[in-house]
């Protein structure tokens, strides 16, 4: 289990989201956000950092509790999120040299946090997606729209599925975000996406918010 006096300590020196930077520095003008991802719209949305956005200041010591390999749920291969069209490849991501949550390669990939909670452990696994890309939208585009009670699947590589459903969203100011809700133990199974949103500052090249959607598992029918 994560020790949570070592995950707050961590959190002191470290943004939620790294600058959502990424390679939007070579747009001409920032993509345009849809209507309803600002704060005011994201009743029910998590969002996730673009290219070179760390997307979540993981805490070192966010590993997974000790057990055993056989009993620890499979390695996630790929995300579905049916209310959003979503259906994505899964790529492992670290941490950056600053300390930050890395973010997925490619602007239709998710990363999920390897140094963290698997899906399906008890604790919070945590998944990140592009927002935008310097010329369109990205995978985690509609997150917000997600509302309590859609479904999200993780299809292992072991060809397993788990399914976790939307118990709620929150939007934080990206460097005041709580570490240890997103990364740290949990009671039960959660899964937590992450993304970028608000407004886009040019001069920070960074999105000033984050959206978080937290979900529970459920069984799988």
């Amino acid at each position: 289990m994560i020790a949570r006096k070592s995950l707050v300590a961590l959190s002191l020196g470290l943004c939620l989201l790294t600058s959502c930077v990424a390679q939007r520095q070579a747009a001409a003008e920032p993509p345009r956000l849809p209507s309803d991802s600002a704060a005011a719209s994201v009743s029910a949305a998590a969002s996730a950092p673009p290219p070179s956005v760390a997307a979540s200041p993981p805490p070192a010591s966010a590993a997974p509790p000790a057990s055993t390999p056989a009993s620890r749920p499979a390695l996630p291969k790929q995300l579905l999120i049916p209310a959003i069209h979503v259906d994505a490849p899964v790529e492992r991501v670290g941490t950056t040299p600053e300390g930050a949550m890395d973010v997925p390669r490619e602007w239709n990939d998710v990363g999920w946090f390897e140094k963290g909670y698997r899906p399906g452990e008890r604790g919070s696994a945590v998944i990140a997606g592009h927002l935008d890309s310097t010329t369109d939208r990205a995978v985690f585009w509609d997150l917000n729209k997600l509302q309590p009670g859609d479904k999200v699947v993780v299809k292992g590589e072991d060809g397993s599925e788990r399914t976790f459903q939307v118990v709620g969203s929150e939007i934080y100011v990206y460097y005041q975000a709580p570490l240890d809700r997103i990364f740290g133990p949990a009671g039960a199974p959660m899964l937590n996406l992450v993304t970028c949103n608000g407004t886009f500052d040019r001069g920070a090249k960074n999105y000033d918010k984050r959206l978080v959607v937290y979900t529970k598992e459920v069984a799988s029918r």
